[in-house]
């Protein structure tokens, strides 16, 4: 297991002489966690960024953002630009996704739909009041980016089509534009998912990889959690999660459009997640997502022809998937 990087090592002996250092397993990003623990027996998480950083990055600022919401999220205990690290809270090591493979059901779904509607409720109005009010969000142009890495690095990368069904492109914008037409967008976690929600020594969740949090649709971040790429969640939990999350919102949306918009955003996110799966696979060589890619492609050869608006896009996928 590969140690730190010498000035992360620096800053770990300047603050921590003589901890010990683990490194954890990370995301799909290219930051590096390692845990790190006092002789005392306290113990945080570092995160690398790989190189020095000039002024606030998205973590520190939306972990501000969380918190001045009361949404339960790992503190930033200290920033070290020079060093290009964060020294961030110890949340644990138990995540939804492993309590879930132990225990499972949809009882703990019900609490992480409810935490999903307490993001768009308190987030919403702090994320209204700050420097990010005017964006990112996930909105058409963010969606067809994501429709054209789907292309690049499933089907081309991780499937090896070359020659595209005519059309096809144009299908996939066109889910993009109904993906991100709602008619409301709210606060969003943006990778509401069972990795990322940790299970506290109480009991109860938080988050992480908070760094690209954003304005989205309003069924975003429960399409996230229930059509989850690394957790197996039967059909006949839907509707009941569905009417927990929205009975936790002050003003719900009428619940059959709300559905409708959901079925599409989900279509969207598991293309998405596909597109991710594959440059993992065929750009990085890392095999660490071959499980959910497999069961995200099953979800998608079953969810996409039930929607009107993907019943052609659900015939080309279908063919396409069968070629590779």
């Amino acid at each position: 297991m590969s140690s730190p990087r010498a000035e992360v090592r620096a800053f770990l002996e300047g603050s921590f002489p003589g901890a010990e250092v683990e490194r954890l397993a990370g995301d799909a990003s290219t930051r590096i966690f390692y845990r790190v623990r006092q002789a005392s027996g306290e113990t945080s998480v570092l995160m690398d960024y790989g190189e020095p950083f000039a002024g606030e990055t998205d973590d520190i600022v939306l972990a501000r953002l969380f918190m001045a919401a009361g949404l339960p999220v790992a503190a930033i205990l200290e920033a070290s630009p020079e060093h290009g690290c964060l020294l961030m809270e110890d949340l644990g090591d138990t995540s939804l996704e492993s309590l879930m493979e132990s225990e499972p059901g949809p009882v703990h779904l019900q609490a992480a739909a409810i935490l999903a509607a307490e993001v768009a409720e308190r987030g919403t109005p702090v994320l209204e009041g700050s420097s990010r009010a005017a964006g990112p969000a996930l909105d058409e142009e963010r969606f067809r980016f994501e429709m054209d890495f789907f292309i690049e690095h499933y089907l081309r990368g991780f499937l090896g089509i070359g020659s595209l069904p005519p059309g096809l492109r144009e299908d996939l914008h066109a889910l993009a534009a109904l993906a991100a037409g709602g008619p409301r967008n709210v606060f969003c976690h943006r990778d509401f998912h069972s990795r990322n929600l940790i299970v506290r020594a109480d009991g109860s969740l938080a988050m992480v990889d908070i760094q690209d949090a954003r304005w989205g649709p309003d069924s975003y971040d429960l399409a996230s959690l229930l059509r989850d790429a690394y957790a197996e969640i039967a059909e006949e939990w839907m509707e009941p999660l569905v009417d927990i999350y929205l009975g936790r919102l002050s003003a719900p949306p009428e619940r059959a459009e709300f559905m409708q918009r959901f079925d599409i955003v989900a279509a969207q996110r598991m293309i998405k997640a596909l597109g991710t799966f594959g440059y993992q696979s065929s750009v990085r060589g890392s095999s660490r997502y071959d499980d959910a890619l497999r069961r995200t492609a099953g979800r998608l050869r079953i969810h996409l022809p039930r929607l009107n608006e993907t019943l052609r896009l659900a015939e080309m996928l279908g063919e396409l998937q069968a070629l590779g």
